[in-house]
């Protein structure tokens, strides 16, 4: 991953840009890595970023869809 001059992360796959991550998709990203639930990631945003966990909640299964979509995550 790296970092752009607006504080963005860029998450590279193969060694080449894939996904330009804000800060709200990067802790996300970060806490799907760790393990967590989305139910526990939806809480942890909510908290994080001091939003409404229904908002926090579709953005999180919004983020998954999309990670999916690209074969970077599966379901078990």
């Amino acid at each position: 991953m790296s970092t752009t001059t607006d504080g963005k992360t860029i998450m590279e796959i193969a060694g080449r840009p894939a996904f330009e991550l804000n800060r709200v998709a990067l802790s996300i990203w970060t806490k799907l890595a760790a393990g967590h639930s989305p139910q526990e990631i939806s809480s942890q945003v909510a908290k994080e970023f001091s939003a409404p966990e229904e908002l926090a909640s579709k953005d999180v299964d919004h983020f998954i869809e999309k990670l999916k979509r690209h074969l970077l995550i599966y379901d078990n």
